[in-house]
């Protein structure tokens, strides 16, 4: 069966949060800066681009994170001895961190926050200093308003089958290890931009969806500007929570509360690219993350020349720096002069630099990055119960099962292939 597919793309571009700024030699990622390695359907995706060639790891020197607490970068090493003397936990923290395997699992079905689950797992000193700051660089969100089972599935399935997080990590090692840490030559929009101009479906940018609408025998989609609506036999709709929302609210109204529901801050990526002065400040890794706490703003930073090759002119160094999100949302109310003196003086902090930038570049990201606060999954199952009992209707997007990028593309291609099946059965 074929099928005839029309993508209607709100922005004047594809990609979505997946957006790719080049120049004067530098590359800049206003979203995500990569994915794991080695998912099928992400293999998929990359073989139907033509990209396989263009696929880039990360450098060796991405393996190393960080985390700024009581004013100095402290390494996060992977091993008990290193994370013993990186000074991030104290003696007593760390002896309740070691006690984790003898913490017995919780049989409770009652919904956790990030922090809880840590707190309960660790100790509150590893939930403050460790788990906060991971929630920050994931979700840009806050730990004790996250649900761990929603944001960090993983952590509640290793609890469930061996009692304990440290248990199950080791149980685990060598076996299903997710690939390394990828992105692509000319950056992450290569991918949907080559994807779009591949052929196998239609793209119309600037084409802002107002409506949709059943009918007797299908659907028909309002665009901004059009004279007449698209007709269609399915209609899947892949955007942010809040834009999804009122498409869907004449059809479930109890869906449509709760994409309503899931919060979606502002984020301020700014970019900073100084000169080859800089090196001996900035250590060769993927970045750090900032508890809060420490007198600084900003959540984080990438150190996006460490990570990946062609990223910015050579000698040059890029650091990107994120602000705002769950847990400082008046960010968004600063103008781009305002954030970037914020971003530079807050770098100069951390490293210690007297030397200006050579480039700068401030992108803003309103309905950023959706928070699967507690109840997420109740919110879920309302959108899946809508789409079981509407024929022809498809929800997907980041905002559901999984922020990651691979996470998303992998929850739409399944949406897809749903809405495929069931246009081919219909079709009989």
């Amino acid at each position: 069966m074929t099928l005839d597919v029309l993508v209607l793309e709100g922005e004047s571009e594809v990609g979505g949060k997946a957006r790719t700024i080049t120049r004067d030699g530098w590359m800049v990622e206003a979203g995500p800066s990569g994915f794991l390695g080695g998912r099928a359907e992400l293999d998929t995706l990359i073989t139907a681009s033509q990209l396989g060639a263009a696929v880039i790891p990360a450098n060796a020197a991405a393996k190393r994170r960080f985390v700024y607490r009581a004013g100095k970068l402290r390494e996060l090493k992977p091993s008990p001895v290193g994370l013993a003397f990186s000074g991030i936990l104290s003696p007593g923290g760390l002896l309740r961190l070691a006690l984790e395997p003898f913490i017995a699992r919780s049989e409770s079905k009652k919904d956790e926050s990030v922090w809880a689950f840590a707190e309960r797992r660790f100790g509150s000193e590893a939930a403050d200093r460790l788990m906060a700051p991971a929630t920050l660089g994931v979700f840009a969100g806050d730990a004790r308003k996250l649900s761990v089972g929603s944001g960090f599935p993983k952590f509640r399935e290793l609890e469930r089958e061996h009692g304990s997080l440290i248990r199950g990590i080791f149980a685990r090692r060598g076996r299903g290890r997710a690939g390394g840490l990828t992105s692509f030559r000319e950056g992450m929009q290569s991918l949907p931009r080559e994807l779009s101009e591949s052929g196998a479906f239609k793209v119309r940018c600037n084409a802002l969806v107002r409506g949709i609408e059943r009918t007797a025998t299908g659907w028909t989609v309002a665009v901004d500007g059009d004279s007449a609506p698209i007709n269609a036999d399915a209609v899947i709709v892949a955007t942010e929570p809040w834009a999804a929302a009122p498409l869907v609210q004449h059809l479930d109204a109890a869906a449509a509360a709760a994409l309503k529901a899931i919060p979606c801050p502002h984020v301020t990526v700014v970019a900073l690219g100084y000169d080859s002065s800089v090196r001996a400040r900035i250590p060769d890794g993927f970045g750090v993350l900032i508890s809060r706490g420490e007198g600084i703003r900003m959540l984080g930073n990438l150190w996006e020349t460490s990570i990946y090759p062609g990223r910015g002119p050579s000698g040059g160094i890029l650091v990107r720096a994120l602000l705002g999100g769950a847990v400082d949302q008046e960010i968004g109310s600063l103008d781009d002069s305002e954030v970037l003196a914020l971003a530079k003086t807050e770098i100069a902090k951390l490293y210690g630099l007297t030397a200006e930038p050579v480039f700068t570049e401030v992108i803003r990201i309103d309905g950023a990055i959706p928070q699967y606060e507690i109840g997420h999954a109740r919110r879920v199952a309302a959108v899946e119960h809508a789409v079981d009992a509407i024929p022809g209707l498809g929800i997907t997007g980041y905002g559901l099962r999984g922020v990651a990028f691979g996470d998303a593309a992998a929850d739409g291609m399944h949406t897809g292939e749903k809405i495929g099946a069931w246009l081919a059965a219909s079709a009989m």
